[in-house]
């Protein structure tokens, strides 16, 4: 199944003669069958390279273990382009994740051949997009070649994820506190907005809506008899244009109506008329709102006039944090708040907004003060045990 040749020297009639590559590159050459029945070869400068190799193949193929040493040649972009080709997930997140791979991944070691890319390059790479990007961008990056190295591992390119070894640590998460705007600056920037999206930045305060959601809102969505919206869709950008798709994560969900928000809602349609299925907001050419227009030309500008910082942190999601503030400082469980903002985890939205709940030690001094704060000095004694495993009163 397998062995080595002498390429230098041969034994004929039982004399040892040169060969005519006597001399020239490696002496001895490995021979072995493949998984499939072929016979592969490679050479090597020593012989107790050559046995060495011809051991470890003899124990790979054994053991179901084998790489073909020639599959690894394969180029990190060309495995990434046929690995992107064959996902299944949706296209605005195909396109979200190429532009990554592309952006941060190829440029730096797209030309390298899938085997020739270890753990140091791979440590190398986040030190350098760490110089340039935030903490949590760079880990959603490195997830994604991670994912591309464990598919070139499945497929037997190479024998491992240079991704996963010990060797390789990623930057720590960013431990950055939300904060909230305070309710004069949410109005002072509402104020701020044009008439025709002011219902925009009202529905995300005062339900919590993402951007997305909000711009993807029908009429049929509103439901005024029973103070209800149904999140249903939300409007994405799939090449630069706009287009209708479930919300995130595909998960819909039903948000409470306040009434002052239902009354703006209903001025806004009052005055902008719409139907049925029609998108409550639109732009002024009637097709679904691009996020990024927006946020340019409507939101940046009313930040401005408002005395706000145009920064990341003030994008409108900055409307949806305000909506789980409302949501916690009303008392509402971290269930009710994850079920509203329709997040799939409730973990996710304590580890967001843990700092704005009531901390455990005040929660407990107010439950015993609640209790027995008006007892004054007299004993309180727990209940008496009376043998038979239930407790009585003394």
């Amino acid at each position: 199944m397998a062995h080595i040749q002498d390429l230098w020297e041969k034994i004929v009639d039982g004399r040892r003669i040169r060969t005519s590559r006597y001399g020239k590159g490696n002496r001895w050459q490995a021979r072995y069958l493949d998984p499939d029945g072929r016979e592969r070869t490679c050479t090597f400068e020593r012989k107790q390279d050559a046995e060495r190799f011809v051991a470890t193949v003899r124990a790979d193929v054994l053991r179901g273990a084998y790489v073909d040493p020639d599959a690894g040649k394969v180029t990190f972009a060309e495995f990434t382009e046929r690995w992107l080709a064959a996902q299944t997930f949706d296209e605005s997140s195909r396109e979200a994740t190429e532009l990554r791979l592309r952006r941060h991944a190829s440029r730096h070691f797209g030309h390298c051949e899938l085997r020739s890319i270890k753990p140091s390059a791979i440590q190398a790479w986040l030190r350098k997009l760490q110089q340039g990007l935030a903490p949590s961008y760079v880990r959603t990056v490195f997830t994604n070649v991670s994912s591309v190295f464990n598919a070139a591992v499945d497929d037997g390119l190479i024998t491992s994820n240079p991704c996963r070894a010990g060797s390789v640590k990623l930057p720590r998460r960013e431990q950055r506190k939300i904060e909230p705007w305070p309710v004069e600056q949410v109005e002072a920037v509402l104020a701020a907005l044009p008439e025709r999206y002011r219902a925009v930045g009202v529905i995300a305060a005062g339900c919590g809506l993402r951007q997305g959601e909000v711009f993807g809102l029908r009429v049929r969505d509103v439901d005024f008899l029973r103070r209800q919206l149904h999140v249903e869709q939300q409007v994405k950008l799939l090449g630069g244009r706009a287009l209708l798709a479930p919300p995130k994560g595909g998960k819909t969900r039903t948000v409470p109506l306040p009434d002052a928000i239902a009354t703006e809602l209903a001025e806004h349609l009052r005055r902008w008329p719409a139907d049925g299925e029609d998108l409550v907001f639109t732009s002024r050419e009637g097709k679904p709102i691009n996020r990024n227009h927006f946020n340019s030309y409507t939101w940046k500008p009313a930040l401005q006039a408002a005395g706000v910082p145009p920064t990341r942190d003030n994008g409108m999601h900055a409307l949806r944090h305000f909506y789980a503030s409302v949501l916690i400082d009303a008392g509402e469980s971290v269930r009710a708040v994850a079920d509203y903002l329709g997040h799939a985890d409730p973990g996710f939205t304590l580890r967001v907004y843990a700092h704005l709940f009531p901390s455990s030690e005040e929660r407990a001094r107010t439950a015993v003060d609640r209790l027995l704060g008006g007892r004054g000095p007299e004993r309180v004694s727990p209940p008496a045990y009376d043998g038979s495993g239930s407790r009585r009163p003394r």
